[in-house]
């Protein structure tokens, strides 16, 4: 038996399901209440009673993000800066190997002058916790002996950061984007190539 807070939750949860997908493939600007109504087969009304206005559900999307994210992490907690690697190379696989997604934070970087305020607090920090992520990669690496690189972890943190991003937009256009990038950044790291 379900009660109303139920089924109110599910319809919360099939709108952010829903505008993530269409966040993934079309960027924060690019879909409207119409499109999650349409193919939710509900009224605008029934978006705006769970989100009042679109930046209110940008920034529930983002902080999903952010918890997933955090869980991602400290799965892996004990893993070391190799296997988290690989781990992080397996996002940018996950997204391109569904339809050619973009990840969120490389559309929340794109979109980010054009985002509400509110938004762009909640993207930026989004975007700093993968970086720092990146960054605590390649440092854990480093001081492991795993790892060899020039400069410091923040600047391979960054680079690899940046690369992924980027080759998960050039993989829309060449399918060896992404397999490339993956090759040179383990190289640029002193990794063994697989």
């Amino acid at each position: 038996m379900h009660n109303g807070s139920d089924s109110k939750t599910d319809t919360r949860k099939r709108i952010l399901d829903l505008a993530e997908e269409l966040l993934l493939t079309r960027g924060f600007n690019g879909f409207s209440y119409q499109h999650i109504s349409s193919e939710l087969g509900v009224r605008n009304a029934a978006i705006h009673y769970h989100f009042p206005k679109k930046n209110d559900l940008g920034v529930a999307l983002i902080q999903r993000y952010r918890r997933r994210f955090q869980r991602f992490i400290e799965q892996q907690a004990d893993w070391s800066a190799a296997e988290q690697l690989e781990s992080y190379f397996g996002l940018s696989d996950q997204y391109y190997q569904q339809r050619k997604q973009i990840c969120p934070s490389g559309i929340f970087s794109t979109e980010f002058q054009t985002l509400p305020e509110d938004m762009r607090q909640e993207a930026a920090a989004f975007i700093d916790e993968m970086r720092q992520w990146a960054v605590a990669i390649v440092r854990r690496g480093l001081e492991a002996g795993a790892m060899r690189y020039a400069g410091t972890p923040e600047a391979a943190g960054m680079l690899l950061f940046a690369a992924l991003q980027g080759g998960l937009q050039l993989a829309r256009i060449d399918e060896n984007a992404l397999p490339l990038l993956k090759e040179q950044a383990r190289a640029m790291l002193g990794l063994k190539q697989i």
